[in-house]
């Protein structure tokens, strides 16, 4: 038998580099399960979310607004692991949990910081509504050990103090502890793009939908409020995803489904699909 021997050149040529391994990662604010929402309660519309997110499944889901007998269902999603405590402890208070699928990731170290003075313990400052926090993943793709660290908030929606000093605490918390890993943070900011809040984020971070290799795709605000009728145009964006550098946005889209004229949520999933500069 004849044995052929290939040169190193000759090897490294024929044998072409693996594409980059992609990510589909979202924002989504689901509606805390509120009595008062009447025709759009949880209990209404739960099927139709639930079943849009297994429709999409993207491989990191950033939460936000999710109450205790809401995170025991979206617990029983097939495909997913997660992250997260609620905003008053334990499994206490609404959480912001961080969803992620089990086939792809394994979390090497998660936790949930709090947006005060006092981020080690249930808390509020400067006059922040409620107490608010912050949940972290450090996730690793089981398929290429890629690294990656992911975060998820949800900003006081009454005290422009509090979203400052949230972001404030959000970034400075990245610069300690995430010194090298690819960065993803997504989260209802209850601000827009002038505030000090966003600001703070995106000169820290980048916003995906300004980096983004791909025009946006679907309106640019987010909360809808429930009302199907209101023109896009009208509508408030305070739902992003941030990127650090490492992180390249191939595709934005804002998710606008809906269900014979009824919102799944009075908040739009902002998603993205993204890939890990090496």
């Amino acid at each position: 038998m004849q044995h052929v021997r290939f040169s190193e050149k000759e090897t490294t040529e024929q044998i072409p580099a693996l594409p980059p391994v992609r990510y589909r990662v979202a924002s989504f604010n689901i509606r805390f399960d509120n009595p008062e929402d009447r025709r759009n309660r949880w209990e209404f519309r739960k099927s139709n979310l639930l079943g849009m997110l297994h429709y999409y499944s993207w491989d990191i889901i950033g939460l936000q607004e999710v109450c205790g007998n809401q995170m025991t269902e979206l617990a029983a999603l097939s495909g997913y692991r997660y992250e997260g405590e609620g905003r008053d402890g334990g499994l206490s208070g609404e959480h912001c949990p961080i969803f992620y699928r089990k086939d792809i990731f394994e979390k090497e170290a998660g936790g949930t910081f709090w947006l005060s003075l006092s981020p080690g313990e249930p808390s509020i400052s400067w006059g922040a509504d409620c107490p608010r926090i912050c949940t972290w993943a450090r996730l690793r793709d089981k398929r290429t050990g890629q690294v990656l660290v992911f975060l998820n908030t949800h900003l006081d929606h009454i005290s422009e103090e509090a979203r400052f000093q949230g972001a404030r605490l959000i970034t400075d918390w990245i610069g300690s502890y995430v010194p090298d890993a690819p960065v993803m943070i997504t989260g209802d900011f209850n601000a827009g793009r002038e505030e000090r809040c966003y600001r703070k984020l995106s000169g820290f971070l980048r916003d995906a939908k300004w980096v983004s290799e791909g025009i946006p795709y679907g309106p640019e605000g987010t909360f809808s409020n429930f009302d199907y009728n209101m023109p896009w145009a009208e509508m408030k964006e305070i739902d992003y995803i941030l990127v650090s550098e490492q992180v390249k946005v191939v595709s934005m889209r804002t998710v606008t489904d809906s269900f014979d004229r009824h919102y799944p949520s009075d908040h739009f999933p902002v998603t993205a699909e993204v890939e890990i500069r090496r």
